[in-house]
C-alpha cells in the first residue's frame, strides 16, 4: 500500500460526497484497510500513508451512524 494509492481513494470519496451514507462507508473502510496495512506492515511509509487516509477529514459530507 502506498501514499498514492491512498490519495487515489481519497478523490474517489470526495466523488461520491454527495451520498453521505456512502461516503462514510468508504472513509471507514479505508482507514481500516490502511490500519490494517501498517499493523501488517504492508506500507511502504507508514506515517505518510496515515496522513493520506486522514485527508478524508477535509470532505465535506454528514457523518453519522444509526
Amino acid at each position: 500500500m502506498t501514499p498514492e494509492w491512498i490519495e487515489g481513494r481519497v478523490r474517489d470519496i470526495d466523488a461520491i460526497a454527495g451520498d453521505d451514507e456512502m461516503a462514510h462507508s468508504e472513509e471507514d473502510q479505508l482507514h481500516q484497510e490502511v490500519l490494517a496495512a501498517i499493523a501488517n506492515g504492508e506500507t511502504s511509509d507508514p506515517a505518510a500513508c496515515a496522513r493520506a487516509a486522514l485527508k478524508t477529514q477535509n470532505i465535506k459530507f454528514a457523518r453519522w451512524c444509526a
